[in-house]
């Protein structure tokens, strides 16, 4: 397979990762305000978990075509906004983690059960770390177009 399929590979999940915490915090989330509790947090939670779900799928695309593109490039020689997006990436995948992990499942388990005292604030710390990572997504795209 040539650099150009694992390129558009790491592109594509770049895009839905960044452009789905785009439509999320910027879209979503502020239209969600005609909605009352219980209703905003299942909403949210289904659209969450879809999204998540193709969160995963494209961080293990990115980081695997990621790994062929540098490997393919020399490994060790790479230009200073490589080395920039490829931090800023493992920054974002561990945020990801704790945000799914620590925040969204505890979350959708606590719907799950009626119980809706955690929720709320469980959101908004989702909401946060959205926001951080499309903030990061956004520097690590700048970091290897500009800097290369």
């Amino acid at each position: 397979m040539t650099n150009g399929f694992f390129l558009f590979v790491h592109l594509g999940g770049v895009i839905v990762w960044i452009g789905g915490m785009f439509f999320a915090a910027v879209c979503l989330h502020p239209s969600l305000g005609v909605l009352a509790g219980k209703e905003r947090a299942a909403l949210m939670a289904g659209t969450l978990g879809r999204f998540l779900g193709y969160v995963i799928a494209a961080i293990v695309l990115i980081w695997v075509s990621g790994i062929v593109l540098m490997m393919r490039a020399g490994g060790t020689s790479l230009p200073v906004g490589w080395h920039l997006m490829i931090g800023i990436g493992m920054l974002m995948t561990l945020i990801f983690a704790y945000l799914y992990l620590r925040l969204f499942l505890p979350a959708r388990r606590a719907i799950g059960a009626g119980e809706m005292a955690p929720v709320p604030g469980l959101m908004g710390r989702i909401r946060t770390l959205v926001i951080i990572n499309l903030v990061l997504g956004i520097a690590a795209v700048a970091a290897v177009t500009i800097l290369g």
